[in-house]
């Protein structure tokens, strides 16, 4: 009698499981957060897409995707292309001030300064910055 039951109960579980999966849809960022996961793209021709992570202050978290066909970076706001890993990725940070986005990103190893990215790049907030990359020699 037992083990009748316990079929039952795990039919119930499993049907319940596949309901639930069913009705999935895509997870929306809380409110509240800094600036969303995603592709975003600049009014400015000939300026690369950048897709974000989502986690500011954190090495390589805004990237660039490569189109293999035409060999040229994504600049049409759909960050299609192979997303291009360090040396060739940014870092995107979250500071109240150029002076406090500087040592952020020297805490990173990244020590060349900064840039305000939001001129370029509208649907960024105000108080993002992008660390400039070690110079290479």
């Amino acid at each position: 009698m037992n083990r009748s039951r316990n079929l039952v109960v795990l039919s119930v579980v499993l049907a319940a499981l596949a309901a639930g999966l069913g009705a999935c849809s895509p997870m929306t960022p809380p409110s509240g957060d800094w600036l969303a996961a995603g592709c975003y793209n600049s009014a400015v021709v000939g300026a690369p897409d950048f897709a974000f992570s989502g986690t500011p202050n954190v090495k390589g978290n805004l990237t660039v995707a490569l189109d293999i066909a035409t060999l040229s970076l994504s600049e049409n706001g759909s960050c299609a292309g192979i997303p291009l890993a360090a040396p060739y990725a940014f870092t995107l940070v979250r500071a109240s001030s150029e002076l406090v986005a500087s040592s952020t990103c020297s805490g990173l190893g990244l020590g060349d300064g900064v840039g305000q990215i939001q001129s370029d790049y509208p649907a960024f907030p105000a108080d993002a910055w992008v660390c400039n990359p070690p110079a290479t020699t």
